[in-house]
């Protein structure tokens, strides 16, 4: 009986894990209003990042500008050529679900304008589109993405390196200079010492004699 209870719940985390990769239409709240939308659950992610990467794709990559509204990044009037050629609204917001949840949702909504929402009956195609991007972003963009930012974050601690280190060699070699100076200056003290004491010591000697 232990054994059915744990391999159904191996199987229903695999069901789940296939689930949360694929985007899927429903329901998502604005403005304390429901509204059609589509959205696609991750795990594995640190919510910052997937804010980071998604404002990352559709301002950077696409150049879209973005603005903050009641907990929604909106692209208002613009082009999203992975949507077609009309200008759209664009909301996208991160759910970070509980504290002890692993799982963060990523939800899209796109409007004709004033608040007229893209419906799967409506507007299939689009609806699609929408799912197509999610599905591209959470299964291969953030990995590209991922992979960027750390080799961006490699090469930029590289270059500091490489200056500290050309910084940290010149002032060496100022100090081994200065050092061999100081060397040459010990050198040449310790022989004119040398000289004096002599001329001390015989100086003394002839004192005493006369004595």
């Amino acid at each position: 009986m232990l054994m059915k209870k744990i391999v159904f719940f191996i199987l229903m985390l695999f069901a789940f894990a296939a689930y949360a990769q694929t985007a899927q239409s429903t329901q998502i709240e604005i403005n304390k209003v429901k509204v059609p939308g589509v959205s696609i659950t991750l795990a594995g992610y640190d919510a910052d990042f997937l804010q980071n990467a998604l404002q990352f794709r559709f301002e950077k990559v696409a150049g879209l500008k973005g603005s903050n509204s009641k907990g929604f990044r909106v692209y208002a009037a613009q082009v999203f050529h992975e949507f077609g050629f009309t200008k759209y609204d664009i909301y996208t917001s991160i759910d970070k679900g509980t504290k002890q949840s692993q799982f963060i949702t990523i939800n899209l909504l796109v409007s004709k304008g004033l608040d007229n929402f893209i419906t799967p009956v409506d507007e299939p195609d689009v609806t699609q589109k929408m799912k197509d991007f999610l599905n591209y972003f959470a299964n291969d963009y953030l990995k590209e993405h991922e992979k960027k930012q750390k080799i961006d974050q490699l090469t930029k601690n590289t270059t500091t390196l490489e200056k500290e280190c050309s910084s940290l060699s010149s002032e060496l070699d100022k100090l081994r200079k200065n050092l061999t100076a100081l060397e040459n200056q010990i050198k040449d003290k310790e022989t004119e010492f040398s000289k004096k004491k002599s001329d001390l010591d015989k100086a003394k000697a002839e004192l005493e004699s006369l004595k």
